[in-house]
């Protein structure tokens, strides 16, 4: 007898679940044929599921990289994580993650968004793929000073004119330097309007799109002329392991208490936090420990990237992050934002945007 009744309600799933998944048909219409309701059809769908009367097969394509995606946003509290397949050479690599970026804006920006937009070699690839296709009406504003030593597409009022451009946006850009040269001078600048609505306007942003920033004498603000050579080494000997928008951490996310912060014309750390959804693109192979320190900060919520890195990344994190504690430091949270990313719909499931 309870064999029969256990052959009964496989055969009932079975039906249920080849009317959805195959038949293409929706919820409520399933619903309708069997005289029950809704929820009891997405239960009956689970327990399908549960049963392996269904069994779900995705076919991905070998340039992608599902598992190692999912273990950085599970890690690091992600809303979502893009890795690109590594390439030969790094333009073609930043090329990659770029074009990633610029699919990924394409997908999240909507009509009449405020973009916030810092610097670097990376950020500022964006706009050569960025194509959305349609006018967007966004404002994309830059995040922070620039400098006039630094390559045109890689200053922050640049990549938002050419963002703009792409979709019949608008940009307002900052004209100020990244780092001045005092406290007193930086606090006159803030009080001009022109600046301090510059700046007001991107900590209203929906998106900020920002690159991640290393502490070798390479760097984007070692070239820029923003910092000497001697101002990085200073900030490594206190546990400087990169940065976002200037903002130094170190390996463990704690922000850097380095004197230079007091002449950074650009958005805080807590400023960014607050931000819907910041997305850090970056490639650069000398990157791992600076990934890891900003990821830690609890800053990022999208982090779109190259596979080298990212293995990297994951890596330090099974060994322990080569966390220490020099002085100079001070505590942030290690997290931003609860992850939607384990629990949001996804094609082919229960829940499926088809209803």
């Amino acid at each position: 007898m309870e064999d029969n009744a256990g052959q009964s309600l496989y055969e009932f799933l079975a039906r249920i679940a080849h009317r959805y998944y195959v038949d293409d048909r929706t919820q409520e219409e399933i619903a309708r044929e069997f005289a029950l309701s809704r929820a009891k059809v997405q239960r009956l769908l689970v327990q399908a599921r549960e049963a392996g009367v269904v069994e779900i097969r995705i076919q991905a394509p070998p340039w992608l990289h599902l598992e190692l995606e999912d273990g950085l946003a599970t890690e690091f509290h992600l809303t979502d994580v893009i890795v690109s397949t590594s390439q030969a050479d790094p333009q073609s690599q930043r090329e990659a993650v770029a074009r990633s970026a610029a699919r990924y804006l394409e997908r999240r920006l909507g009509k009449g968004a405020i973009v916030a937009v810092g610097h670097g070699r990376d950020t500022g690839e964006v706009p050569r793929f960025f194509r959305p296709g349609r006018r967007l009406d966004c404002t994309f504003v830059s995040a922070m000073g620039g400098s006039p030593r630094v390559d045109a597409p890689t200053n922050p009022n640049e990549i938002c004119r050419a963002l703009a451009q792409q979709c019949g946006g608008r940009a307002e850009s900052l004209y100020a330097p990244a780092y001045v040269e005092s406290e007193e001078m930086r606090d006159g600048l803030l009080q001009q309007e022109a600046i301090s609505h510059t700046l007001r306007l991107a900590a209203q942003a929906s998106v900020a799109l920002v690159g991640i920033g290393g502490t070798n004498e390479d760097c984007t603000m070692v070239r820029s002329g923003c910092l000497s050579t001697d101002e990085i080494a200073r900030l490594v000997g206190q546990g400087a392991v990169g940065d976002v928008l200037g903002n130094y951490m170190d390996v463990d996310g704690r922000l850097i208490a380095a004197p230079h912060r007091d002449r950074l014309v650009a958005l805080s750390v807590d400023e960014l936090r607050r931000i819907e959804t910041v997305v850090a693109v970056v490639s650069e192979a000398e990157k791992p420990l600076a990934i890891l320190g900003v990821l830690r900060a609890g800053v990022i919520d999208v982090l779109i990237v190259d596979e080298a890195n990212a293995r990297a990344v994951l890596d330090l994190v099974r060994r322990g992050g080569e966390s220490g504690d020099p002085a100079g430091r001070e505590e942030v949270p290690a997290g931003k934002k609860a992850t939607t990313r384990a629990t949001g719909n996804k094609k082919g499931v229960v829940g499926s945007t088809k209803d």
